[in-house]
This record gives structure tokens, sequence and C-alpha cells, in this order.
């Protein structure tokens, strides 16, 4: 079954973003992709950049794997090792960090003619991966390019979207058309609504396509089965306003009863 919320999940906020924010890349590529008409393509790309170490050093993630010898004695090699020179204390590692984006290329040139952007914790933290975040959104406009920012977490500094302020709300999604810029248009929905339907513009003479980013969000949902490791029974990280989570509780409430409903039929 898909997530029992009508729009987006807060519970899919906390520890699980990191891989619903991939899942989600994937799928509205693939979305995208089945439509784009002739002469474009849809491809995920990333960012790779390197964060300044502090303190201690840490390792994230596996190793590379590397070939090496078996570490067995070699015939006619002296192995006693000479004393070293001096002890050094290596510098801190720079931490690799990688964001995943979707662009819609010109087969011809490969130049980029739309990007869509789905934004992660830490654009929206008043540190520095935010200050690179806005630094490529600015080379983007400048660029000429169509920008598409999905925004589908509560917590964080919003992203600027122009004058005038958008209406206080859980989630947006902002559309700049390259042809209209400086103008562009904003989505703004809560937790309550279905996410709305929005434009993926292309170029001027091919106008664009319509994205229907609930559909991409459940087919993420069930492929990634997300349902056995979301605790419904726990508080959504961040909290919902108290309105909010009583609404939620009913709402789950219902979704159980369907959930078991399914499950007894033959």
């Amino acid at each position: 079954m898909p997530s029992p919320f009508p729009g987006m999940d807060p519970w899919l906020e906390g520890s699980l973003w990191p891989d619903v924010h991939g899942s989600l890349i994937f799928t509205i590529r693939e979305a995208i992709a089945a439509r784009l008409p002739a002469g474009y393509f849809a491809n995920v790309d990333q960012y790779v950049w390197l964060s300044d170490g502090e303190g201690e050093p840490v390792r994230r993630g596996q190793p590379d794997t590397f070939v090496s010898g078996d570490g067995g004695p070699i015939p006619g090699v002296n192995l006693t090792a000479a004393a070293p020179t001096l002890h050094v204390r290596l510098p801190t590692p720079k931490r690799v960090r990688k964001k995943r984006y979707i662009r819609l290329l010109d087969t011809e040139d490969r130049s980029v003619v739309t990007v869509i952007e789905l934004l992660s914790p830490s654009d929206k933290l008043p540190k520095k991966d935010r200050a690179r975040y806005l630094a490529k959104r600015e080379e983007y406009l400048a660029a000429g390019v169509n920008l598409v920012e999905i925004d589908l977490l509560r917590r964080g500094l919003r992203v600027p979207m122009g004058k005038p302020e958008a209406p206080a709300a859980d989630y947006f999604v902002l559309v700049s058309r390259a042809a209209e810029y400086p103008d562009a248009d904003v989505w703004a929905f809560d937790i309550r609504d279905a996410i709305p339907r929005f434009p993926v513009p292309l170029k001027s003479e091919h106008g664009g396509l319509t994205l229907d980013l609930r559909s991409c969000l459940d087919r993420a949902y069930d492929a990634a089965h997300y349902e056995r490791l979301i605790d419904y029974s726990k508080p959504a990280a961040p909290v919902l306003r108290k309105p909010d989570a009583v609404w939620a509780v009913e709402l789950l409430k219902t979704y159980d009863q369907a959930k078991a409903t399914q499950e007894s039929t033959p």
C-alpha cells in the first residue's frame, strides 16, 4: 500500500530521508524521461564537494577496495624495518559530500535546459552547504536555465523565493522559467493537502510537461517498502503541530483498518 498521507508523508523526513531522496530522484527522472519529446533526455547527476574536516578524523562509509598481495614472505628480501626518521600526524581528511539532482539536456549539443532540485536538509541549515547550494542556484538562474525546486522538508530555513513572500506552509515547489525570469511560480501546501501537480518547463518552443510528484512518491514508497521501516506510533520528526498530530492519528487509524482488511482478504 502507498503512504497513508494524501500528500507528503512527514515520517519520511527523519532518518529515512537520505534513502528517500535518492529513490525519489530516480522515480522523478523515470516519470519525466518517459514523456520527454524528441530532442531531450533526462539524466541524474551529482555534485561532489569537499567539506573541511573538524576535530578528530572520522571514517565515513566503507573504504575503497584495493588489490594487494597476500602478505607472505618474499624470498631473498630482508623484512627487518628500519627506524623511522620521524613520527608525523597527518592532516584531517576532508569529507566528501554528494547530492543528486536531475538535468534535462538537449540531445544535440548537450546543453542543460532544465534542472530539478530536491532539497536536502543541508540546503536548509545556516552552514556552508546551504551557501554552496544557493550559489549553485544563482548560477542556474544567471545562465538562463529553467529551475524546478522541490522542498518536501518541514525543518530548516526556506530558500529565498522573492517577493511577495510566500504564505506559511509545510512544503513548497518553485518553478522558474528562464524565459520569464525573474518572475517565477510557487506552489505552497501542507501535510493535509495533496501534492499539487506542477509544470516542468522545457525550451520555450516546446512548452513543458506536468509532473505528478505524488505518483513518483508512491512508487518510491512501495519499491523501498518504507512501511516496514516506519513506526507511525512514534512522533514524526520534526514533531507535528498539535492539530495536525491529532488529524494524523485519526488518518493512521483508518489506514491501519484498511490495511488489515486488505491482508485478510483472500
